[in-house]
């Protein structure tokens, strides 16, 4: 929208100038002043985009205006009426920053024409600014994403001062958002967009994935109350079934790979909980302590061990560990009972034998404390941990053969149920052993390989944006330009030009 600044002392001039302007299609909103004066009261409170002001004028006359506004507003156009035998007064204006003058009587076809030309510079520079902005985010994102994948403190320190990573300081919490779809390549804008004007927080954005969005909040909040709210949110604005990953609150920048981390980890709960929406750190029962703590986390650890699912049994056995009260505090015979199942779950998953499986069975009943069950369980975490990098070599091939289906049709459509089901894997475990072969997500490795796909074609070949795109396995070109740009520090233009190649990229690192 423009605004636009009318000023004459002649309520009849005014009121043609204003006839004149609604006829153009442009949305506007028109001020008025009746004289210089008044209208450097509005300068000074209002954004202006284009003054249009007659010369002779009470208290402040045109010519003495156009160079207060000039000081007040630098890029406001101004256009000034003039008679024939204010001439010269008109070409000192000129000389004070006003951009066009129109001669009174103002012909309609003139004004047309001085008003196309203001229109359009506007315009243009607007585009300029939100280049500008654009670019700047998506290096500023570039960086952030680097950051919370490596943590890497050297990183920091040489790109202070040539980005802004201030805000990095004001961050307090992260939130992973992934839908059972590509959502964000289709609706990325308008999910942005309706979730901010809904959470009325100060909020940022980075997309990972065509189906993962990062939330960063600026603000603190009940980040638990939240993510319940916002997926339930989500789901009922766009029909979609989400979940929310939802990271321990950030009190320093230094903190942010960690919890970024963690949410990665927390999002792969999806494949286990599959009626829950939101994941939080130690996700058990709040009562530690109960019956029902031991029960709900026991439970989770016996998934983990039939997915062969190390990092998040890992994770259930330190909440086990630090929630445990003294055996005093529990059923002796239902909390025996538990741990005797979970011994059998180890023993029987990995095929091991019987006898072996009676003697640990008789040692949980024969226990008297914390402490005995504790290392028990351990133990056996640790023995299938090994068996299970015994057996590596089978993982790495199976990871091998999911690369080489990506490599060969990352144009396509490819999930982790695809990918697992390929290799005869469950998804939880195949996203597991995928993370620890590779360093990256199933979703982030398909990614950065068609990113990667897309700079070769943008270097060895004439082929337009709109190909590539498609090329690439995108569908939309606008969300492809905006991945581009937050994976290499540009846009797809730019690189053609030989903007930000990875040679220049270290020219801003180093």
């Amino acid at each position: 929208m423009l605004t636009i600044l009318v000023v004459d002392d002649e309520k009849l001039e005014r009121k043609g100038i204003r006839f004149l302007l609604n006829r153009r299609s442009e949305e506007m909103e028109i001020l008025e002043a009746a004289n210089g004066k008044a209208a450097c009261e509005i300068l000074q409170h209002r954004a202006v985009d284009i003054m249009l002001t007659d010369i002779k004028m009470p208290f402040m006359d045109g010519i003495e205006l156009v160079s207060v506004a000039h000081k007040l507003q630098p890029n406001l156009e101004m256009v000034i009426f003039s008679g024939y035998g204010e001439f010269e007064y008109a070409k000192k204006a000129m000389a004070s920053g006003v951009s066009n003058y129109v001669l009174k009587p103002v012909d309609p076809a003139e004004f047309e024409n001085t008003l196309n030309f203001l229109v359009e510079r506007i315009t243009e520079r607007r585009n300029e600014a939100q280049r500008s902005q654009w670019n700047q985010d998506s290096l500023e994102n570039y960086f952030l994403f680097r950051y919370l994948c490596q943590g890497n403190d050297d990183l920091l320190n040489k790109i202070s001062g040539k980005i802004n990573i201030d805000r990095w300081n004001q961050i307090r919490g992260l939130l992973l958002i992934e839908s059972e779809d590509n959502f964000f390549e289709e609706s990325e804008e308008v999910f942005i967009q309706k979730l901010t004007e809904y959470s009325k927080q100060k909020l940022s954005f980075l997309n990972l994935a065509q189906n993962q969005e990062l939330c960063v909040l600026f603000g603190v909040c009940e980040q638990k109350v939240f993510a319940t709210d916002l997926a339930e949110w989500m789901n009922h604005t766009f029909g979609n079934r989400f979940y929310v990953a939802v990271g321990q609150p950030v009190t320093d920048r230094s903190e942010l790979p960690d919890r970024f981390q963690m949410l990665e980890s927390l999002i792969e709960n999806k494949f286990y909980q599959k009626e829950t929406r939101v994941f939080l750190p130690d996700h058990v029962a709040e009562d530690t302590g109960s019956e029902q703590f031991l029960d709900e986390t026991i439970s989770r650890m016996m998934e983990n061990i039939r997915m062969d699912d190390m990092t998040h049994l890992w994770e259930h056995f330190r909440i086990l560990k630090n929630g445990m009260g003294e055996m005093s505090s529990y059923s002796q015979i239902y909390t025996r009972f538990l741990f005797s199942n979970l011994v059998k779950e180890f023993f029987t998953h990995q095929h091991q034998d019987r006898k072996k499986l009676e003697t640990a069975v008789q040692k949980v009943y024969e226990m008297q404390s914390v402490q005995e069950v504790i290392s028990l369980v351990e133990t056996l975490i640790q023995n299938m941990e090994e068996r299970l990098a015994a057996n590596n070599d089978g993982a790495r091939n199976e990871v091998a053969q999911a690369k080489s289906y990506i490599y060969e049709h990352y144009s396509e459509d490819i999930s982790v149920e695809k990918l697992s089901e390929l290799v005869y894997l469950s998804p939880g475990y195949f996203s597991y052993i995928f993370k620890k072969e590779t360093g990256d997500t199933v979703s982030r490795f398909i990614r950065n390989y068609r990113m990667e796909q897309a700079k070769k074609l943008l270097s060895d070949t004439s082929m337009k944006i709109v190909q590539i795109c498609k090329e690439t396995g995108f569908s939309n070109v606008s969300y492809f330009c905006k991945n581009f740009r937050e994976y290499c520090g540009c846009s797809p233009e730019q690189y053609r030009k030989g903007g930000m190649t990875d040679a220049q990229t270290e020219t801003v690192l180093s």
